[in-house]
């Protein structure tokens, strides 16, 4: 008896724009026919929706292999003996990416997507079940509804080397009607179209499984197709309205990893089916299945011109067989003559992608993949011109695989023209042949290969990081297939389709919604929100700048993503920070933000950026086992605690900034622990639940969240690394008193869940949501047990970040299938947040952006500042700005309204007017970094001074310097000040500047600036006292590399302005950095120094004679260590020297003129002048 599990999966349409708007009509029948949700469910085993062993073969460990290889390819292998394994080894090695690190990557984020679901047990009925009634009973308007990604923008300005948005494993059209098409993705489910691939829509929602790698549609009827997910194939009759699990219960009783479903051209009821179990074969349909061969089998091909000959590839242990029947798969037999087969130890040959074409159905092609003879990656292109009865070695090169080179390539790695070895063989590897030029051929692995003579030769048209080119297709090819003469092709970026063999290749995804977001963050108050993305880089919606609203930027796999909440302009990802542009054909600039928040695919396992709710330029993180706090948005950091393990979730209470909760990762199954600070961070203590109400298992990392309206009310949520974690029963656990105790705040209703991450509503009654490997479940006070609030969220959505949009009342959720937003469960009442860009004002910099960062709904807002001793006193502004002209503390109040309340706070002295009068002499060796003596400005606050340590520092010894970072920032013409305060020089009789630095340009032509300027007027005038450009200010030979200081003859050192206009009066200065994107600057030890009245020369502890004289005088001194610099009169250092006697004659053969001497001895100095005839 077949059995069966049938789920009805409703369509929901998105806006995405006109493709969309033009189909509703047609949607509309079968969504009305689908509303009726049945769950019969007969299910004899458990299965995994992401199941990583049925995606990608292991590679091969070798007696050389690094440890960590060999343990991550063993059975069961242990999670943090790998891990640390693999840290270790890269501490004394350079990374290098390879098939193994690759393999690494993918491995440990399967281990993040994993869920367990299994339908026949209690829980799995119940989840099914209340998701039904959900779908049911929940207003329309509270369903979620996907923002996207579901395409990107290809060609706006700062897209990423390698633009994509879904991870996508096949794609197949039906034979009948063309216009139907099916794609499986590897995070997404199963996707229709019904205009031939122009949009798509998903017909799995309501199934719990996310990867599909193999699909078929009936020749003859586009509303039956199948497809395999977590052990099980499935069958539609009706388009995708309804899925049936099929087979016999013999089939089901096995966990199928399907690489190939086919169905014969002559009876719609013959399909073949290889699978990691062997090759099946049904003539009902997929009913009933024969197991015809045992073994693992991959890909299966029919001769274009007798149907009843079939080809498929068996896998045995480290080699490959061709396997051939002509009776319609009832028998088969290998076909060996020619085929590869590895000879050597260690030497392996285990993926073949075959392809056959109606031009010359005798042919057959072979891309075998693996490694031998010295390399690894192309194993070699064979060739049958007898239906593959025997096979030719074509390419490349003499011999199998071997190391790469120009007469040697390898398809399956990174470079365009092949030298490069490994890649990623046994994951990305596709093969077709042109159906009208038999000789053509097209191969994908990372990138895609051409051949135009059978194999013999290749090109790479367009490497996977070139999108300007016309043939480019993202990295990491699955599929290649001929609908007709239309080349089609799934990879990790989407599906890409030419209309001209591959000469013009162009994405057509649109609708996909299957970005895999690891990193989340969205601005409060707009629609700019964006992710790192696994195989995506950084995915970026900046409002409605975009088509299709979202662009990938970036590169690689991106694991971060936050939005500054004052400024919606400024962003964060794994490229440090974001200056965003709001016009897709501007760039996106980027500004200096070095220590980026711990971050990695594991769930648990990464920090956050957590701004203080008064300032959006103060933000602590965790880096490494550090808590770091920025007070200037990233320019520089202070370490505000070492803890003994890495830092990861961090949260501040509104309530009272003080109080400051976070959580720390040891190792895998280190112990995790929660801390609390109530004197913002600068002490903690240590309220992790106790382990009798954890069963022990201490080892599961948390994510946390705090009370809005109380700083002792916490919620501590369990974001196990496994999907298969048991932790029914012990899930949440709630605080009341600070961490001092805990209750546990779990319900039977999450039995099964796996939680990912945790986020309070503020403005309510303790509301809290929960993300989970599947759903989304909310709590507040009143409420006994936790609801299910996925209505049409496809069952499976793992939940990366949850975030809430209080402006417009909307909670977002970035998961494995792009991002959902749906009313919040509840309304929010008004909170009144008062923030600013700045605490401290002055003469230099007296205005405050006041931001509002209430808990505010855009239901007839209003605003009410009051602003003490500040023009203008009042404001109904929402984000007003304020100036503040007189020395003093001074109080701020905010009333905000909406249709749900009102909400009034109020700051004591929240704003500080500080005049600061420096006195003679400023001294700054930078030892301690840039301290707040110093201000730092940019106009764009995108870049600035950093400190910086060199082993080469002016004086040839170890120190700490200033530096501009003009090799990685191109914002050509931009400038960043570093600013003093007023320095005294108003009893000044002298008064002078020095300072050291070194620089040298990029490549001879990109060329940077510095200048320094003078004001007395708070900077309404200045004057410029030090300019120099390019060739004018280089201390080395301009250079083709980043450059640093690597020996102190490439320091400028005591460079001399003299001070002498400004004595009597209070100065201010201003060192400028000039952008031009060359090299970097540096610079240190500013000093500025002069003589005080009051003081003449019989009280100098030192005495010049004869003076005036002719350039010989000695100097008498009692002091201790003197150093002496003597200034010519238009400021060059004419001597300097130590005096080792007492009494020490000095010689200078300078022109005559008025001469300064500067005597410095311990912490103090002194100015005297000399004239030589």
């Amino acid at each position: 008896m077949t059995q069966s599990y049938i789920i009805s999966d409703h369509f929901h349409v998105h806006k995405i724009g006109m493709y969309i708007t033009l189909l509703l009509p047609i949607f509309m029948a079968q969504i009305n026919r689908a509303m009726k949700f049945i769950t019969t469910v007969i299910l004899l085993f458990l299965f995994c929706t992401s199941c990583f062993s049925q995606n990608e073969m292991k590679y091969k460990a070798l007696p050389n292999s690094p440890l960590w290889v060999k343990s991550m390819y063993a059975e069961n292998p242990d999670a943090e003996q790998v891990i640390e394994q693999y840290k270790s080894y890269y501490q004394t090695h350079e990374f290098v990416k390879n098939e193994h690190t690759q393999y690494y990557k993918r491995w440990l984020r399967s281990l993040s997507r994993e869920v367990f679901f299994d339908p026949f047990s209690k829980d799995g009925k119940d989840y099914l079940e209340r998701s039904k009634n959900i779908n049911m009973l929940k207003d329309e308007n509270s369903e979620w509804s996907c923002i996207g990604p579901y395409d990107f923008d290809i060609d706006a300005a700062s897209r990423s080397y390698a633009p994509g948005a879904a991870h996508v494993y096949t794609v197949k059209r039906c034979l009948s009607d063309p216009n139907v098409m099916y794609a499986g993705t590897a995070t997404a489910g199963m996707w229709k179209s019904i205009d031939a691939g122009l949009t798509w829509f998903l017909t799995t929602r309501d199934l719990v499984l996310n990867r599909i790698f193999a699909i078929e549609i009936d020749h003859s009827n586009p509303d039956i197709a199948f497809f395999e997910s977590g052990g099980s194939v499935y069958k539609t009759l009706d388009g995708g309205l309804t899925w049936a699990i099929i087979g016999d219960a013999a089939f089901q009783s096995q966990s199928h990893g399907v690489k190939d479903i086919v169905m014969s051209p002559d009876d719609s009821n013959i399909i073949y089916l290889t699978s990691n179990n062997g090759f099946y074969r049904t003539t009902d349909g997929g009913a009933n299945w024969t197991q015809i061969l045992s073994g693992e089998f991959q890909e299966i091909e029919l001769n274009p011109a007798n149907s009843d000959m079939i080809y498929t590839i068996k896998v045995i242990g480290d080699y490959t067989e061709f396997h051939k029947s002509t009776d319609g798969g009832l028998t088969f037999s290998a076909q060996t003559n020619g085929w590869p087969s590895p000879q050597q130890a260690g030497d392996h040959q285990r993926r073949v992608e075959i392809a056959v074409t109606p031009a010359d159905p005798s042919l057959v092609y072979a891309n075998a993949t693996g490694s031998a003879n010295g390399g690894s990656g192309t194993y070699g292109i064979y060739v049958s011109n007898d239906e593959g009865n025997t096979w030719t070695f074509t390419c490349c090169g003499s011999q199998p695989a071997g190391p790469p080179s120009l007469t040697n390539i390898n398809m399956m790695g990174w470079d365009k023209e092949g030298e490069d070895d490994g890649g990623q063989y046994y994951y990305d590897v596709a093969l077709a042949a042109d159906p009208v030029n038999p000789l053509k051929l097209h191969l994908g692995g990372v990138n895609h290969w051409v051949s135009e003579d059978g194999g013999v030769t290749w090109v790479c048209p367009a490497k996977w990081s070139e999108p300007h080119l016309d043939e480019y297709v993202h990295a990491d090819i699955h599929d290649i297939r001929f609908f007709g003469t239309e080349l089609w092709i799934a990879c990790d970026g989407g599906i890409f389709k030419s209309f001209d063999g591959g000469d013009n290749i162009d994405k057509t995804m649109v609708g996909i919604e299957g970005t895999d977001f690891w990193g989340f963050g969205a601005s409060p108050q707009s629609d700019v929100m964006l992710g790192g993305c696994y195989h995506n880089g950084t995915l970026l919606k900046d409002n409605n700048t975009y088509i299709n609203d979202w662009i990938c930027t970036g590169g690689g796999d991106g694991v971060r993503g936050f939005v500054n909440f004052g400024n919606d302009r400024i962003a964060y990802d794994d490229y440090e920070g974001r200056y965003l542009s709001g016009d897709r054909t501007v760039n996106i600039n980027g500004f200096q933000f070095d220590s980026l928040p711990n971050a990695s695919y594991i769930f648990g396992e990464s920090s956050t950026m957590e701004w203080d709710p008064r300032n959006n330029k103060h933000i602590f993180l965790g880096r490494g086992t550090n808590l770091l706090k920025t007070e200037d948005n990233g320019m520089t950091y202070d370490i505000v605690h070492a803890f003994p393990h890495r830092v990861m979730n961090i949260e501040l209470s509104r309530a009272n900034p003080d109080y400051m909760y976070l959580a720390t990762y040891e190792s895998w199954w280190g112990a995790k622990k929660i801390w609390r600070s109530t004197d913002g961070g600068l002490s903690w203590t240590d309220i992790t639940p106790p382990s009798s109400l954890l069963n022990g298992e201490e080892w599961v990392p948390y994510d946390i969240a705090v009370s809005a309206s109380n700083e002792n009310e916490i919620w501590a949520a369990r974001t196990s690394q496994y999907g298969s974690t048991n932790l029914n029963g012990r899930m949440i656990f709630k605080s009341t008193d600070g961490g001092n105790t805990w209750s546990n705040y779990t319900s039977a209703s999450l039995n099964g869940e796996v939680i990912t991450n945790i986020e309070h509503q503020k403005g309510t009654n303790g509301g809290i949501y929960i993300g989970t490997r599947r759903a989304v479940y909310y709590r507040n006070a009143t409420m006994n047990e936790w609801a299910l609030f996925n209505n049409n969220l496809p069952l499976s959505s793992t939940s990366t970040k949850l975030v809430i949009k209080y402006k417009d009342r909307l909670l977002r959720n970035a998961t494995n299938r792009s991002v959902y937003e749906v009313e919040l469960y509840e309304d929010s009442e008004p909170m009144a947040q008062i923030a600013a860009d700045k605490f401290k004002v002055s003469c230099l910099d007296n205005q405050v952006q006041f931001i509002d960062h209430s808990v505010l709904s855009s239901m007839n807002p209003t605003w009410e500042w009051t602003f003490n001793g500040g023009t203008p006193a009042v404001s109904n502004e929402q984000n007003p700005i304020v100036q503040y002209n007189t020395p003093g503390f001074y109080d701020v109040t905010l009333t905000v309204t909406d249709d749900y309340g009102t909400s009034t706070q109020s700051y004591s002295m929240f704003i500080e007017y500080e005049e600061n009068v420096a006195p003679l002499d400023v001294i700054e060796d930078f030892e301690v970094g840039i301290t707040d003596f110093w201000t730092q400005y940019n106009a764009n606050n995108s870049y600035g001074w950093a400190p910086f340590y060199t082993e080469n520092g002016p004086d040839c010894e170890p120190t700490n310097c200033v530096f501009i970072d003009h090799y990685s920032i191109n914002q050509v013409g931009d400038e960043a000040e570093l600013i003093t305060p007023k320095i005294d020089l108003s009893s000044a009789v002298s008064a002078y500047l020095e300072f050291d630095y070194a620089y040298t340009k990029w490549g001879g032509s990109y060329e940077d600036g510095f200048r320094i300027d003078a004001s007395t007027d708070c900077w309404d005038t200045y004057d410029t006292l030090f300019y120099a450009f390019g060739d004018d200010l280089i201390t080395v030979p301009s250079t083709n590399d980043e450059w640093y200081p690597q020996d102190c003859a490439d320091w400028s050192v005591d460079n001399y302005v003299d001070l002498i206009p400004y004595v009597g009066q209070n100065v201010a200065l201003r060192f400028v950095g000039i952008n031009g994107w060359g090299n970097n600057f540096f610079m240190d030890n500013i000093n500025v120094s002069g003589q005080l009245s009051g003081v003449d020369q019989l009280e100098l502890p030192f005495s010049v004679y004869p003076n005036p004289n002719n350039g010989l005088f000695t100097i008498s001194h009692e002091l201790s260590n003197p150093k002496v610099k003597v200034m010519s009169p238009d400021g060059r250092l004419v001597w300097k020297g130590d005096l080792l006697q007492k009494k020490q004659e000095i010689q200078i053969n300078s022109s005559p003129g008025i001469y300064m001497i500067h005597v410095e001895d311990m912490d103090k100095s002194y100015v005297t002048n000399i004239t030589i005839h």
